[in-house]
């Protein structure tokens, strides 16, 4: 597993203790990230790959209290403007490689929805129902499912 990045584990730190990304934070709550970090036990992290729009940033899936949580990163940023955006899990760890390109639809049933995005851009976290097995998943994917167009995937494993 590679190492969190400060910025990282700064949004990991301010989404687990409830607070905003706002100016000054993350400095400030530098010093107590690797406490926050070891409570919280990193599961899975891989950076975003672009789909059908530019990304960028990553997740990280942790443990905390109990509960499994997907988080992602401060600098996670993917289309503005599209409409309906959702985190999905596939059970794929390749999930683009049945469709062709530019065009990455999916099929009803290959997938199973998280809930929808909080926000296009930023740090934002999701608490995975123990619903979904993640032994069972291979990939974390940003969809679009108005136009049923995959925005951004990432694999669940290395």
């Amino acid at each position: 597993m590679k190492p969190l990045s400060m910025s990282l584990a700064g949004a990991l730190a301010l989404t687990l203790l409830g607070t905003s990304a706002t100016p000054g934070r993350t400095e400030a709550m530098q010093g107590s990230v690797p406490t926050l970090i070891a409570q919280a036990a990193p599961v899975a992290m891989q950076s975003f790959r672009m789909a059908e729009a530019p990304v960028s940033g990553s997740y990280t899936i942790v443990n905390k209290a109990g509960k499994q949580l997907l988080v992602l990163s401060g600098d996670f940023k993917t289309k503005e403007t599209a409409p309906d955006l959702k985190v999905i899990f596939s059970p794929s760890a390749m999930p683009l490689a049945s469709t062709n390109p530019p065009s990455f639809p999916l099929k009803a049933g290959t997938y199973t929805v998280l809930a929808p995005l909080k926000s296009a851009s930023g740090a934002q976290s999701y608490v995975i129902p123990a619903s979904i097995d993640l032994s069972q998943q291979g990939s974390v994917m940003i969809w679009c499912e108005a136009f049923n167009a995959t925005m951004a995937w990432a694999p669940l494993k290395p």
